[in-house]
């Protein structure tokens, strides 16, 4: 298909939410190889505010086989668009092969906390039982609460893997549980400890939306006073 051909599929794809219009359009893209036709992927790819779309394209560049995580592991090292960079790196994090795993690491220390942020969830999609020492390593030099609870979570995934975890993570919460104060980073590192002891301490997790209840001053209390 001409450049025209192709700029007319993508205009009709942007004005729908139709799956089928949608893949259409990716089978499209995939039909060219080319480094100009990987660009031209990644061109749409970064430009549609469609999310459906978006989120098939993004996926599309895994079907593209190894010359599509080269290309994007490429970018990833030199995109300067932090969102563009979170975006990689989740995309990087759906191969599930932790073979990728040291081109994320890195990203743990970037200025944007939303990439420092998926860098974490990644890390967690893609580490065995030596990445748990790399959020080990994390997250006492994370300056946000929240992603210190991502990081604790993200040990979590890899448990669930490599329960020959469990110990090193239920040892590493109760260490840095007292010295812990915001309460978002304290509430995930609760629930996380309940799930490997199975031992409750009050609070409750959403498993739909991770949103977590109860009162975490009074489990903090209550894990201290074991």
């Amino acid at each position: 298909m001409d450049y025209e051909g192709i700029s007319s599929a993508y205009k009709k794809a942007l004005e729908t939410d139709s799956f089928k219009v949608h893949n259409d359009f990716l089978n499209v893209l995939l039909q060219d190889s080319s480094a100009e036709g990987m660009e031209r992927h990644y061109a749409y790819f970064n430009e549609t505010d469609n999310d459906d779309l978006k989120r098939i394209l993004g996926k599309g560049f895994l079907k593209r086989g190894d010359g599509g995580l080269s290309f994007l592991l490429e970018k990833l090292g030199n995109e300067a668009d932090s969102l563009v960079k979170s975006d990689i790196i989740h995309l990087i994090g759906l191969t599930y092969d932790k073979k990728h795993l040291p081109a994320i690491v890195p990203f743990l220390k970037d200025d944007d906390r939303e990439v420092r942020c998926k860098a974490v969830i990644v890390c967690g999609w893609l580490g065995d039982a030596e990445a748990v020492d790399v959020l080990k390593a994390h997250y006492p030099s994370e300056e946000v609460g929240l992603l210190r609870g991502f990081t604790v979570s993200a040990m979590r995934q890899i448990y669930f893997r490599h329960s020959e975890t469990k110990d090193e993570i239920v040892d590493f919460i109760r260490t840095c549980l007292p010295e812990e104060t915001d309460e978002e980073a304290l509430a995930i590192m609760i629930v996380v400890l309940q799930e490997l002891t199975k031992v409750k301490y009050g609070l409750k997790e959403n498993p739909c939306s991770g949103e977590v209840s109860g009162d975490v001053a009074k489990a903090k209390c209550k894990i201290l006073n074991l």
